[in-house]
């Protein structure tokens, strides 16, 4: 098993889970630019981990107990058709692999959710997208029904989110999820025990912080990845995680 990096922190064991939104330049109009990140941006923070001396790998091989160090995993939540049609191409270019989190009830639509709050239109992918990324080899995993809080859900609705999510994108894909993501990063034990009991074997959060040995699986920390998250900044984010993370 490799060391972690020294430039991260020397002591601190453990991989990085990063966290993207949206690809491509951000919108005028939009009230969540910084969720944007650029081709551009996304190969120079793949490139700058790879100086830090971090190895890619698939979120299944970076997950607690038996989990490698030195490494990262990319994640992206919601599922905007930009991801696949931009992200994924160079990914795999770089030969970085990728997990979607997938709003399961926004499939061939729009993100509803941020519209509500004043946002422009963002198109979601389709079931045709969905499924020709999972055939490349993308792990999708469940974003719940409608991106809803679930700490302000009643027991059915949970049941909607959680559980139904998750039929619905196995019965698209033809393959198991087993993945989540909270929506807003918003979960408590009722909300935990019910992505438990869904049958999910992980659950990625927003909490900040490296992934080690003694993560809780169902509350996997990212680093939230933004369109200005490079060179010194990246940096300084990675210690930052290393810091939040009691390393």
């Amino acid at each position: 098993m490799s060391s972690p990096p020294a430039t991260a922190n020397s002591k601190a064991p453990g991989s990085l889970v990063l966290l993207y939104h949206r690809m491509g330049t951000p919108l005028r109009r939009s009230i969540v630019r910084g969720q944007y990140t650029t081709p551009g941006c996304l190969r120079w923070q793949i490139h700058t981990l790879a100086r830090l001396g971090y190895h890619p790998a698939p979120l299944s091989a970076v997950l607690p107990p038996s989990m490698s160090e030195g490494r990262f995993a990319v994640t992206f939540d919601d599922g905007y058709a930009a991801v696949g049609r931009i992200a994924w191409p160079l990914l795999l270019e770089l030969q970085v692999p990728m997990t979607l989190f997938v709003v399961a009830g926004a499939i061939g639509q729009s993100n509803h959710w941020d519209q509500a709050q004043g946002d422009c239109l963002e198109p979601m992918a389709d079931a045709v997208l969905l499924r020709e990324l999972a055939d490349a080899g993308v792990e999708i995993g469940s974003h719940t029904m409608s991106h809803a809080r679930l700490t302000a859900c009643s027991n059915a609705e949970l049941h909607t989110e959680i559980v139904d999510a998750k039929q619905k994108l196995e019965d698209l894909l033809g393959r198991p999820v087993p993945g989540f993501s909270y929506p807003y990063g918003a979960w408590d034990a009722r909300v935990r025990a019910a992505v438990i009991d869904a049958g999910y074997r992980y659950a990625t959060a927003t909490i900040l912080g490296p992934v080690t040995t003694d993560t809780d699986p169902y509350l996997i920390p990212r680093v939230n990845m933004r369109w200005n998250t490079v060179g010194w900044l990246l940096q300084r984010k990675i210690r930052k995680a290393y810091r939040q993370g009691g390393a």
